[in-house]
C-alpha cells in the first residue's frame, strides 16, 4: 500500500507508554527494545560516539612534539676523528583564538551526530508503525474475504437446493458459482498479501514478537490539539537540529580557515656537540610558514560552504514546516474520509441484510442479492482502508511531533 510507505531521511530517543498509544500497536517497552536494536539506529549511535573522539582530537589541536637528531663521525686532517651529534625537539602552537574555534567545530559535530541519531530512531519508529499497520490491515482484509467466501458458499448451496425443487433457474446456479469463483480468487490474493506483509515486518524487525491474535484496528480518533501537534513537529524535529548544527559547524570551519591565513609558528629546542664535546651549545629554533594565495583561496572556499550550509538549513526548516502542515491536513482529511466510509458501510450492511432475508423467502432476486453482496464487500474494503489510512495519518503526526514513542 503506497500510503504506508515511509520516506527516508534518517533518533536516539526513549519510548514510554503514552495516553495516545493504540492498543493494537506493539507495547511501548517492546517497541523501545526493537527500535534500539535496529541497524540504522545502532549505526547512528556509533557515529555519535565517534563524534566525541573527533571533538577531543580537535580540542587537542593538530600539533605534536617532534624529536629530531643526527650523529656523524668527523675527520680533521692532522687532528684525528671526532664524534658529533645534535638533538632537537619542536612543536607547532596554535595562535590565540584558534583553539576556541577548533573546540567549537568539535562541539557542533557532536551535536549534529546526536541529532542524526535521534532522527534515525524517528525514521525507524515510522517504519515500524507503517509495517505493523500494513500487516494488520492485510489480516483484516483477508478476514473480510474469508467471510465473503463463506457467504457465497452458503448462497450457492441455497440456490442449488432451490434448483433441485424447481424453485430456481439454472442460470441462478451459474451466477452463484461465478460469484463464488470471484470470492475464491480474492481470498487467495489476500492470503498472499498477509504473507508478504508479515515477511516484510519480520525482515525489517526480526526481534519483534508477534501476538498470536493481534487486536483489530480500532476506530480512529482525531486529536483535538492539531495546532499544537503541528507546531511540535517543527520544534522537535531532529532533522532541523542536524542541518542547523552542520551550518554552525561549517561557519566555524570557515572561521578556522580565515584564522589560518596567518600560519601557526613552530618552536623548538636544539642541543649539539662538536669535536667530541670540545664545542657544545643550546639554542631555540622557530619557523613560520609564509602564507600565500592557497590559504586565502581555502578561506573563500569555506566561507562559501558555510553560506550554502545556512541555506540548506533554511530549506530543510521549510520542508519540515510543510510536512507539519501536511500531517495535520492529512490526519483531518483521512479521518473525515473514514467517517464517510463508515456511514456507507452502515447503509450497505442494512441493504444486504434485507436482500438476504428477502431472498430466503423468495421476495428478492438472486441477481439483486449478488449485486448487493458485491457492494457490501466493496463498502467493507473501503471502510477498512479508510480506517487504516486515518490511523496511519494520525499516528504519523503523533510520531513526527514526538507525542508517541519518541521523547
Amino acid at each position: 500500500m503506497k500510503f504506508l510507505l515511509v520516506c527516508s531521511v534518517t533518533g536516539l530517543v526513549c519510548l514510554a507508554p503514552v495516553a495516545i498509544a493504540q492498543d493494537f500497536l506493539p507495547p511501548a517497552e517492546i517497541a523501545d527494545r526493537v527500535l534500539s536494536s535496529h541497524p540504522e539506529v545502532l549505526a547512528a549511535k556509533a557515529r555519535a560516539v565517534g563524534s566525541h573522539g573527533e571533538a577531543r582530537r580537535l580540542a587537542e589541536g593538530p600539533y605534536e612534539w617532534t624529536l629530531s637528531g643526527s650523529y656523524q663521525q668527523r675527520s680533521i686532517s692532522g687532528m684525528g676523528d671526532f664524534g658529533e651529534y645534535d638533538l632537537g625537539v619542536t612543536r607547532g602552537f596554535r595562535l590565540p583564538g584558534k583553539s576556541d574555534i577548533d573546540s567549537r567545530i568539535g562541539q557542533y559535530g557532536v551535536s549534529a551526530a546526536e541529532n542524526a541519531a535521534e532522527d534515525a530512531r524517528h525514521q525507524a519508529a515510522l517504519l515500524l508503525m507503517g509495517a505493523w499497520l500494513e500487516w494488520l490491515s492485510a489480516r483484516e482484509i483477508d478476514a473480510i474475504h474469508d467471510e465473503q467466501l463463506a457467504t457465497f458458499e452458503r448462497e450457492l448451496g441455497a440456490v442449488e437446493q432451490r434448483l433441485s425443487i424447481n424453485d430456481a433457474a439454472a442460470i441462478d446456479v451459474e451466477m452463484a458459482r461465478a460469484a463464488l469463483a470471484e470470492a475464491r480468487t480474492a481470498a487467495a490474493r489476500s492470503r498472499g498479501q498477509v504473507a508478504r506483509t508479515l515477511a516484510r515486518l519480520t525482515t525489517l524487525f526480526p526481534d519483534l514478537p508477534l501476538p498470536n491474535t493481534p487486536g483489530p484496528i480500532s476506530a480512529p480518533q482525531l486529536p483535538q490539539d492539531l495546532d499544537r501537534l503541528r507546531q511540535a513537529v517543527i520544534e522537535n524535529s531532529h532533522e532541523i537540529g542536524y542541518v542547523e548544527d552542520l551550518a554552525l559547524r561549517a561557519g566555524a570551519v570557515a572561521d578556522q580557515a580565515r584564522a589560518d591565513r596567518t600560519p601557526d609558528p613552530q618552536l623548538g629546542l636544539r642541543v649539539f656537540s662538536e669535536r667530541d664535546g670540545d664545542e657544545t651549545g643550546v639554542g631555540v629554533t622557530f619557523s613560520i610558514p609564509i602564507g600565500g594565495g592557497a590559504r586565502q583561496a581555502i578561506a573563500y572556499e569555506q566561507q562559501a560552504a558555510a553560506s550554502a550550509a545556512r541555506q540548506v538549513a533554511s530549506s530543510v526548516r521549510r520542508q519540515i514546516a510543510e510536512i507539519a502542515e501536511g500531517d495535520a491536513i492529512q490526519a483531518t482529511s483521512e479521518y473525515e474520509a473514514w467517517q464517510s466510509a463508515q456511514l456507507g458501510l452502515d447503509d450497505s450492511t442494512r441493504i444486504v441484510q434485507r436482500l438476504r432475508d428477502g431472498y430466503a423467502i423468495g421476495a428478492s432476486s438472486l441477481i439483486d442479492l449478488l449485486t448487493a453482496e458485491r457492494r457490501y464487500l466493496s463498502a467493507r474494503m473501503l471502510e477498512q482502508e479508510a480506517r487504516t489510512r486515518a490511523h496511519f495519518a494520525i499516528l504519523k503526526l503523533q510520531i513526527d511531533s514526538h507525542e508517541m514513542w519518541l521523547d
